[in-house]
């Protein structure tokens, strides 16, 4: 695959092999200027594994000897699901196609021609409009919004853009069920795909959030061994409430005390990114234990954490968001199921610092689901407080 540029130099695209590692390094320092938080692009032996992985898909921009540009494509086959992320171009080359050649030929590959993926994902920055615009002309759909997750320069917003296979929507299973709360999500996502879905309203008691409950104390375990042993042990004797999240594996482990709790994490300590991977719980109240998680956490360094939640469980919903976590994404058709239906997923998150969105620049759709996420953090953790007026409330 090749791209003649206006000045007439060719760009070569290519698979990344181990001969380029030092030039994937190079290409992302300069691009981010060193502040990119991934791993996957900093640290040899995992670039190592990944190119060598069947399952990652990386494609390299060339000119001459000169690397310019990289994306990578990583595929869960037994989902379906692919995500496209770590899309770089050097400064210079911007705005002349090369971003856009690779996505879409990636795009091409993995759900056209070996229709590996029904059902592909991406997060863009909102510092500025062109990486939403990007995806949104290759096909991608806005599908939620991931207030301040990550921090490069400042704390970032970022967006999910989703693409699907045109089959792949017609074995989406219909009618979630869904507590209030996140309905609007559904709404602005249905009204993106254009289908015409009926939801069932749960209407299950709310906790106060600021009731705690007795604390509970949590040790951290950063053995990568420890836990890879644990979290498969747990898994193989079905021991543990996996909690799907794909391409993502723990690296850490919060453990209860009192021995009702273990919960696993990916933590990028780079930026104090975490997501719950999984957890075992065998105690009496989740959401209490959550809570003192998110304390432990918070105080381990975490910023910003997230969790994946089935459009079919709203007790998991209210859960969640009784935990003060609160919905910012719809992702529909996201798991394969065993009767071969797909089902849609919630993302809900919670963050440690307060949320700065100066710096951003959103298209119309990301810019409503922002409002729907704030309008459920106003409405839970805002209008709950006891000495709050209605008379003063905003609009």
């Amino acid at each position: 695959m090749r791209l003649v540029l206006q000045d007439k130099r060719e760009v070569v695209f290519h698979t990344a092999t181990a001969n380029d590692i030092d030039a994937i390094i190079d290409l992302y320092i300069k691009v981010y200027k060193g502040k990119y938080t991934l791993p996957e692009v900093a640290q040899r032996d995992i670039i190592a594994k990944k190119v060598e992985d069947p399952n990652y898909y990386w494609t390299l921009a060339h000119i001459n000897e000169r690397l310019i540009g990289s994306v990578i494509f990583t595929i869960d086959p037994v989902n379906k699901i692919g995500k496209s992320y770590a899309a770089a171009v050097l400064n210079e080359f911007r705005g002349q196609d090369i971003m856009r050649t690779m996505v879409k030929h990636g795009l091409q590959m993995l759900t056209e021609r070996t229709r590996t993926c029904d059902v592909i994902y991406a997060t863009t920055r909102t510092v500025s409009f062109a990486p939403q615009v990007v995806l949104e002309h290759l096909g991608f759909l806005p599908m939620g919004i991931f207030p301040n997750v990550r921090k490069v320069e400042s704390f970032e917003t970022h967006g999910l853009e989703i693409f699907f296979r045109q089959p792949s929507l017609q074995f989406r299973r219909p009618n979630p069920r869904l507590v209030s709360e996140v309905i609007e999500f559904f709404k602005i996502a249905m009204n993106e795909l254009k289908i015409k879905d009926e939801v069932e309203e749960v209407f299950l008691e709310a906790q106060d959030p600021r009731k705690m409950g007795r604390t509970i104390e949590f040790t951290v375990s950063e053995n990568i061994d420890e836990i890879n042993e644990v979290f498969d042990r747990y898994q193989d004797k079905d021991m543990m409430q996996k909690v799907f999240f794909p391409f993502t594996e723990p690296n850490l482990m919060f453990q209860a005390k009192d021995g009702t709790a273990d919960i696993f994490v990916n933590f990028n300590s780079l930026d104090g990114n975490g997501v719950i991977v999984g957890y075992r719980f065998s105690g009496n109240d989740l959401r209490r234990t959550l809570m003192w998680f998110c304390e432990e956490a918070a105080r381990s360094g975490m910023r910003y954490i997230e969790m994946l939640v089935n459009a079919f469980r709203p007790e998991m919903q209210r859960m969640a968001l009784d935990a003060k976590f609160l919905p910012c994404a719809y992702f529909p058709s996201m798991k394969m199921c065993e009767d071969g239906l797909r089902e849609d997923f919630l993302v809900f998150s919670r963050s440690f610092e307060k949320l700065d969105f100066m710096d951003m620049h959103l298209i119309d759709t990301n810019r409503r689901f922002l409002d729907a996420f704030m309008k459920c953090w106003y409405d839970l953790l805002v209008r709950c407080q006891p000495d709050f007026d209605e008379e003063w409330r905003i609009g």
